[in-house]
This record gives C-alpha cells, sequence and structure tokens, in this order.
C-alpha cells in the first residue's frame, strides 16, 4: 500500500510538473507570435509556422490586443 501511495504521489507530482512546463511554453510561443505579427509576418504564415490555425493565431492577436505597431 506504502508504495502505491508513493507512485501516486511521484505521478501528481510529474503531472503537476509538466502542467507548468506547457504553461510556460505556451507564454513563450504566444510571446513569439506576437513578436513575428508585429514584425510584419502574416497571420496565416505564422500559423503554418506553428501547426496552428489562422483563427487560433487572429484570435491570440485579439485578446492581446495585437496590432502591427508595438
Amino acid at each position: 500500500m506504502e508504495s502505491e501511495e508513493s507512485a501516486l504521489e511521484t505521478a501528481a507530482s510529474a503531472l503537476r510538473e509538466a502542467q507548468e512546463a506547457v504553461h510556460t511554453a505556451r507564454r513563450q510561443l504566444s510571446t513569439v507570435i506576437i513578436t513575428a505579427y508585429r514584425a510584419g509576418e502574416s497571420a496565416a504564415r505564422i500559423a503554418e509556422r506553428t501547426g496552428t490555425s489562422v483563427i487560433e493565431i487572429r484570435n491570440l492577436l485579439a485578446a492581446t490586443q495585437t496590432s502591427r505597431r508595438a
């Protein structure tokens, strides 16, 4: 029973760490997307390069109120 509890706690800890890593990666990707868009790259090209849809890119830009002007 004790080893099962330890395994459960270890797995839960690993999951929390992975979720934090995903959160950090998403923030970094958002920053790079905004920078690329402000530098003149089209939303379509950013979507192509990141493997996402143009709608996702445009939603991110709208949510962050990003325009071509800095």
